[in-house]
Order: C-alpha cells, then sequence, then structure tokens
C-alpha cells in the first residue's frame, strides 16, 4: 500500500543557513510517527513543510498522490493541523466552538453529538458552558485540540500537543490518539513527551541540527544515546 504522506530529502536554509537538511520519512493510515529532538532541532520546521505552510528549499512532499497545497480545499479538508498559536472564537463557549468546527466540516446533525463526545474525552466536558478566557492555560490547549480532533481527517499533525497538559490530561490525550490510529487516521507527532511517544507512535525520527540521527521504532530510537531524555 502506498504511503498517505511521503517526504524525500526535505531541505530548508534560514538565512543561506540550513536548519534541516536531507529529512526523509512516510506516514501511512493508521500509524504515527513522531518527530523527536532538542529545541532548534528543526521537528517544527519539517512540520511546517509537511503542513503545507513552509516551502522546503528542496526535496519533495507528497500527500496521497499529489504535492501538498495547504491552500488546496481538498488537502485542507482531509488534513488536520494543530499548532502552537491557534486562535479560539472568543464569543463562543465551548461547546459552541468545537460543534461549529464539526458542522463547518460536515457533520451536520452529528455534529452536537461528535463534540460532545471530544469534550469528554479531553476532560472538557465540565467546562462546556464556559468561554475561552475563563479556561486554563491547559483547559485552553485542550481545547485547541479538541478543535483538530472533532472533524474528520486522514491526517492528523500535531504540534507539541502536550504542551500546558497535567499528567492526567496527557494520558487522556494518548487514549484519544491510540483510538484515532484505530480509526485509520494517520498521525504526524512533534513532542518532547517520552511517555506520549512510546504510548502513541509506530516509527520515530530522531533529529539533530536539523538532520536524521535515528529512524525507526519508539523502542529502539528511544534508547539511542543521543534520544533527547537522555
Amino acid at each position: 500500500m502506498p504511503p498517505l504522506l511521503q517526504a524525500e530529502d526535505l531541505t530548508v536554509h534560514y538565512g543561506g543557513a540550513p536548519v534541516v537538511t536531507g529529512i526523509s520519512l512516510r506516514v501511512d493510515p493508521g500509524r504515527c510517527v513522531a518527530l523527536i529532538g532538542a529545541n532548534g532541532s528543526g521537528k517544527s520546521t519539517v512540520l511546517r513543510v509537511l503542513a503545507g505552510r513552509q516551502a522546503a528549499d528542496a526535496g519533495s512532499v507528497v500527500f496521497d498522490g499529489g504535492p501538498v497545497r495547504e491552500q488546496d480545499p481538498r488537502f485542507r479538508r482531509e488534513v488536520a493541523v494543530s499548532m502552537d498559536g491557534g486562535e479560539c472564537f472568543p464569543d463562543l463557549t465551548v461547546a459552541e466552538h468545537i460543534r461549529m468546527v464539526a458542522a463547518a466540516h460536515g457533520l451536520g446533525c452529528r455534529a452536537a453529538g461528535a463534540a460532545a463526545t471530544v469534550l469528554n474525552h479531553l476532560g472538557l466536558a465540565a467546562h462546556h458552558d464556559a468561554f475561552p478566557d475563563t479556561l486554563s492555560a491547559g483547559q485552553r490547549q485542550a481545547l485547541l485540540l479538541s478543535a483538530a480532533l472533532v472533524r474528520p481527517a486522514r491526517l492528523l499533525m500535531l504540534d507539541e500537543p502536550e504542551q500546558r497538559l497535567d499528567a492526567r490530561a496527557r494520558e487522556r490525550l494518548a487514549e484519544v490518539l491510540r483510538e484515532t490510529k484505530r480509526a485509520g487516521t494517520a498521525i504526524v507527532l512533534v513532542s518532547h513527551d517520552r511517555t506520549l511517544v512510546e504510548a502513541v507512535a509506530d516509527q520515530v525520527v530522531l533529529l539533530a541540527s536539523g538532520r536524521c540521527v535515528a529512524q525507526g521504532e519508539p523502542g529502539r530510537v528511544l534508547d539511542e544515546e543521543a534520544a533527547p531524555w537522555r
């Protein structure tokens, strides 16, 4: 089976200096690839290129047989992305926000049920009538993740989703991501949380100074001396 997403020899320069060099990976349906590494290793840059939000200086990214174009309606319909700096609608309650996202992505009469389910799974059910500016930092992060998870998607891209979440919320996130994989959705995950990576990832790409220094199953890569948790 061909991969859902495939990147070949990605290279990105900032100010003439390489920040990502020769990164290749593939993501299959129902599988998770995690990008790990220290701060500044190039993880988020790679994710932005995979999501079509930044152009690579060399290399290619293919989604379902075609080039990645972030403005392509089909790509936007089939790919959900949650990156740092996401915004909420300040005048909508938590439940209204997630129902609106679900309805906008074609769930129709199922939007309310889907919204209630994801809010419950991410620990926000008790805050369904709250407005975003009344939420804690962790609850606001859970709201942004709920917006990405409630919509149908063949591919989910997450940039450090564990940020600002407490230990229990991270456990809930891992459970939701495993269920998302079981439903056939592919995941690209950028994370500093070893526990989350071990719980969700099928393949790990370890970056250092913009290069891949190890790639393979989590049990092997996470025990490498170069792993960022060492």
